[in-house]
């Protein structure tokens, strides 16, 4: 064995410990410590200071509010004969929003299809949905009747809908159309006893407000306000006498080439001779020239 030398061994050099630089430490505690404080303080102020903001954003984004409507009360003549009644049809309406989300106007022939079907020209009803690409609802077409709103929902378009209306209808036509008079589209009343008693006629809509998820669906009824029908009209004309009395003074009219006529028989059967047709909305025109 020699001498004047060692055996090698494992000596490591020892890493200097780590300075811990105090003032690095505290700024970041400092810093930690007021993110918590400003995020229970703003958790505080939304949950206990104004909890209403967020409950009412989070509402209009879920709730909606549909419209019940009610049926126009009947006018009936003093033995019960119709002389106005209320018939179901639906408005067909558009949201080019929702259109717009999924795919747009790019299936032609199904647009086109549902353009003939309401009667509208093709070119004009997509230009329309093209210039309103940010509104939520527009009317197609206004009335129209059960056979065509079969027929658009089997369509299956995006963003088509229908929404619950009611037509006047006037069983009598133009024989007693001077005194019961016509309604508008929106089923107020504009002439005669549709207008003088609008008010009784017309009963009180109900409201159902329900809660939906994104996709449209309805996971929560919240309230439910039954709709108020309006009540019926009985008149005192007799509807026989008033369709024979118009007869007579319509023939009288065209025999005499008068421009009008009025006869009033007690209240059993008034009649003037105006030719007005109650189903188009139209200035009354004399029966003869």
């Amino acid at each position: 064995m020699l001498k004047g030398k060692t055996k090698p061994g494992n000596h490591r050099a020892k890493k200097p410990a780590p300075n811990l630089i105090r003032w690095r430490f505290v700024t970041v505690c400092v810093c930690i410590s007021l993110a918590m404080v400003a995020l229970i303080a703003r958790a505080a102020y939304i949950q206990v200071i104004e909890p209403d903001r967020l409950l009412q954003e989070g509402d209009m984004r879920s709730v909606r509010v549909k419209a019940l409507p009610s049926a126009r009360g009947m006018i009936t003549d003093r033995n019960g004969e119709s002389l106005a009644v209320s018939v179901p049809v639906e408005a067909v309406y558009v949201d080019p929003v929702t259109v717009f989300k999924n795919g747009g106007l790019e299936e032609k022939d199904r647009w086109y299809a549902l353009a003939d079907v309401l009667g509208i020209d093709r070119k004009q009803m997509l230009a329309r949905i093209e210039r309103n690409k940010t509104k939520r609802f527009i009317y197609l077409q206004r009335q129209v009747g059960p056979a065509v709103a079969d027929y658009v929902s089997r369509l299956r378009l995006p963003g088509i809908g229908m929404k619950d209306e009611s037509r006047r209808f006037y069983p009598a036509g133009e024989v007693s159309a001077h005194l019961v008079g016509v309604t508008g589209i929106d089923g107020r009343g504009l002439e005669g006893i549709e207008r003088g008693y609008d008010g009784w006629l017309s009963g009180e809509p109900g409201r159902r407000t329900v809660r939906k998820d994104r996709y449209g669906r309805v996971v929560e009824v919240i309230s439910k306000e039954a709709r108020e029908e309006g009540k019926p009209l009985q008149l005192s004309i007799d509807q026989r006498l008033q369709a024979i009395a118009y007869r007579a003074i319509k023939q009288a009219v065209a025999d005499y080439r008068a421009t009008s006529a009025h006869w009033s028989w007690s209240m059993s059967a008034p009649v003037k001779c105006w030719l007005w047709s109650t189903h188009h909305l139209t200035t009354p025109t004399t029966a003869a020239t």
